[in-house]
């Protein structure tokens, strides 16, 4: 017999054992089925010679290195690369579900256009050629009636090299109007931009860190390099080495990070900024901050006044007169002796470092608590020092002034992709003629996708890449499919855990099994057609040429190494440190060669104390007072003022505090709280089989949507464990099965993201979108959208 799969025995086989079959649906039939399949000599498989190749993952923001076994030209295995710095070996679900990804029966398989409407799409397959010249069309009007800024560009949050290549693209087209999604680090970037003055991405060097405060920040479930951060907990558990490191978990829900914590903080949900600000007062209080770094290296610590005499309220006051222990533990629920053991532990431990405010990956936290947050690293000194925050350092022989348009560019639509779909509605600053979604898919990852998909309809031309049908991509005029990690080109830079320069580049593992292409490729492509200023400042064949010319730059700058051992790691550590370079190779083809050979090149050693690069704000310190922030206000101040001078602005706003929190009403006495599984972290992967058996786990719940509710909310409510229910907010409703979990915080519910898509793989198309009833307020001072929560009512279906 010949042995097939259809997606119904894909899904059916790809679950399989004896342990899931009641959950899952498999038939004792169906596994006796594939055993005879499997025993039958007519069974195909892979034929030819064994062989291993390097390649990246790209189903998380980790990027970890990887390599894959292959049986002839089929890849059958995926394992970590041990010479990749950031995971070492070692590999997450999502990394190993990356065969599921490539072989996946749903994915695209050519170029599509809408031959229907945007509200009843007919997709029509269509050449490359085809694709490429209709853009090519729309792309040169704009340009020669004057409105290339009218193209946007909306990209997924994405390191390495492909975000440079699409700005250098915009710039030499004339547009400024580049785009990322929004993630869960976004608040924590605010706080660095704010009190620090940069923008480049922050990295915890978690694995020399003695004593770990964690504010929400799901470690253990998916958050930023989740095989990195893994190995760092591992390290902390090595008591043979005679260290031993903390990590308290600060949430009111009973995490797997929680769980696994030496410590687990039960606080009111959304009073983070409270209980930082209650651990500052205790170090300054007790006399157990950093006085020597807080004198030398920041401003706004002490009350001040600015060169007109003005007087300003300084951090030390404030926290002082309004955070004192008592108040603190009334307004967060922490007992007061617990918030002062907290700040004599993290005095008495270190380097020790502060991490938060975040919920998810895809909800920004609150900018005001990450700053009080990330206040805490600079009271204890742990700021540009092993074992604290760090800063990531740039990529040898980047160039950002090819990034840029000639002459005076034009001013940008927005700042944030959150803001778009305003923009494209009210056509102000100008309107958006061209948008182009490169594996964004806005309308399911964003709370305001509802606004999003108004937005689509109002755009003339929308063009979408993307390896699968989505949310979005249903609304555009072209699909362009994408290729998977193993099928191209890919790099990656370094994730939140890595401070150092790093670049992973790997070329395809097997040939592409559909009419694909990677984006870089495509958009080089169209550069190509669009010819003149855009194809010269993009001379190059395809992303392999490109790639290979950043490289060049990489081995200019004289510095780093190929990715090797954890020996050779040391060695080439200790000789930069000693002021010498000893590299494996002589030319930049020999790096070019090594690096795709071992995965990538990286800088080993970390330049610490390097001031001007860390602090750039205008004081030229870490600001406990953002002036920054101040200068943003008082612009506000101005605009809303109508006549005479503006009114002065509240110091509080420039400041570290707690916000205001919603309060509950009779219609809504629940708090709904977003949480997040590894297995679908970032609201991806539930189109894969194996990550959707996975997730859930600590509740048994898997393939569909769930509620955790406390017991008591439970009975309070009528609610039995297993009951279909509805989770409804001001902005809608969703149904889900509630699970009793004692986890769970009283008057508190939640659900997981990652569920809920209304197009594509018929596995992703399950459950509920939490984000369709997420309730936002953006702060009137930052813009930043205010995630505290969403009050609900649950009742029964």
């Amino acid at each position: 017999m010949t042995f097939e799969f259809d997606r119904r025995s894909f899904l059916k086989f790809a679950l399989g054992g004896a342990a899931g079959t009641a959950a899952s649906g498999v038939s004792l039939k169906g596994l006796s089925d594939l055993n005879a399949a499997l025993a039958n000599e007519q069974v195909r498989v892979p034929t030819g010679p064994e062989s291993w190749a390097t390649s990246v993952c790209t189903l998380c923001p980790g990027g970890c290195g990887l390599r894959v076994r292959l049986i002839g030209q089929r890849a059958v295995k995926i394992q970590g690369n041990p010479l990749h710095p950031v995971n070492r070996g070692g590999l997450c679900p999502k990394g190993v579900a990356g065969l599921q990804e490539l072989y996946h029966p749903d994915r695209l398989h050519k170029p599509m256009r809408n031959a229907g409407s945007r509200d009843n799409p007919r997709w029509k397959e269509i050449s490359w050629e085809e694709a490429l010249g209709t853009i090519t069309g729309r792309l040169r009007g704009l340009r020669d009636g004057g409105e290339a800024r009218s193209l946007v560009v909306l990209d997924r949050p994405r390191s390495g090299l492909l975000p440079r290549l699409q700005r250098q693209f915009l710039a030499a087209y004339g547009s400024p109007n580049y785009l990322v999604m929004p993630t869960g680090m976004d608040a924590v970037q605010a706080a660095l931009r704010f009190q620090q003055g940069i923008t480049e991405p922050v990295a915890y060097d978690l694995a020399n860190s003695r004593y770990v405060l964690s504010f929400g920040v799901n470690l253990l479930e998916g958050w930023g390099a989740p095989v990195a951060v893994m190995r760092a907990f591992a390290r902390w558990r090595d008591v043979a080495s005679g260290r031993r490191t903390k990590l308290v978990q600060v949430e009111p829900r009973f995490s797997i990070t929680a769980a696994r914590a030496d410590e687990w903080v039960a606080l009111r949900p959304g009073t983070d900024a409270a209980l930082a600000l209650g651990i500052a007062y205790a170090l300054i209080s007790e006399g157990l901050y950093d006085a020597d770094f807080v004198r030398e290296h920041t401003f706004g610590f002490e009350d001040w006044r600015d060169a007109e005499g003005e007087f300003h309220l300084g951090f030390k006051s404030l926290v002082n007169s309004e955070y004192r222990l008592n108040d603190v533990s009334a307004i967060t629920g922490v007992p007061a002796d617990t918030i002062l053991r907290l700040a004599r532990e993290a005095a008495q431990n270190r380097p020790a470092v502060a991490l938060g405010d975040r919920q998810t990956s895809s909800l920004p936290g609150n900018p005001y608590a990450a700053m009080a947050v990330h206040s805490l690293n600079a009271l204890l000194g742990s700021i540009d020092l092993p074992g604290g925050v760090l800063v990531q350092q740039a990529l040898p022989g980047s160039n950002s002034d090819s990034e840029r348009s000639p002459g005076s560019p034009p001013p940008a639509l927005v700042l944030s992709a959150g803001e778009l779909p305003q923009a494209i509605l009210s056509r102000r600053p100008y309107g958006v003629q061209a948008l182009l979604l490169n594996q964004a898919d806005p309308v399911f990852s964003m709370v305001n996708g509802d606004e999003f998909r108004r937005a689509l309809r109002e755009v003339p031309f929308v063009v979408s890449l993307t390896a699968f049908l989505d949310d979005s991509s249903q609304l555009a005029d072209l699909v362009l499919p994408t290729a998977t990690a193993l099928e191209s080109w890919q790099d990656t830079g370094p994730p939140p855990a890595v401070a150092n320069a790093l670049l992973a580049i790997s070329p395809p593992v097997v040939r592409a099994r559909k009419d694909v292409r990677h984006p870089g490729d495509a958009l080089l492509a169209l550069a190509r057609s669009l010819g003149d200023k855009v194809a010269a400042a993009l001379p190059f064949a395809n992303y392999e040429a490109y790639l290979r010319r950043q490289v060049d730059g990489v081995f200019a700058a004289q510095a780093g190494a190929v990715f090797g051992s954890n020996l050779e790691e040391t060695w080439d550590r200790l000789m930069e440190r000693s002021g010498w370079w000893a590299p494996s190779y002589s030319t930049s083809e020999q790096l070019w060669e090594q690096v795709k050979q071992q995965g990538g090149w990286w800088e080993p050693a970390y330049s610490y104390g390097e001031w001007a690069r860390v602090f750039r704000t205008s004081s030229g310190r870490f600001e406990f007072y953002s002036q920054a922030l101040a200068q943003a206000a008082r612009q506000q101040a101005r605009a809303a003022h109508t006549g005479g001078s503006a009114a002065r602005i509240d110091d509080r706003a420039c400041l570290p505090h707690q916000t205001v929190l919603p309060e509950t009403s009779s219609n809504f006495p629940l708090l709904l709280l977003v949480v997040e599984q590894l297995p679908l972290s970032g609201g991806q992967g539930a189109h894969l089989p194996y990550l959707q058996q996975i997730a859930g786990e600590h509740l048994f719940a898997s393939w569909d949507s769930w509620l955790e509710i406390h017991p008591e909310t439970a009975h309070q409510f009528g609610i039995e464990d297993g009951a279909m229910v509805w989770v409804e907010s001001r902005r809608g409703r969703v149904q889900a099965r509630a699970r009793i979990y004692e986890g769970a915080r009283p008057g508190v519910v939640h659900l997981p993201l990652g569920y809920g898509r209304a197009t594509g793989s018929p596995w992703a198309c399950r459950g509920a979108n939490p984000l369709q009833i997420v309730e936002q307020q953006s702060d009137p001072v930052t813009g930043m959208p205010l995630n505290s929560g969403t009050h609900v009512k649950v009742y029964r279906a």
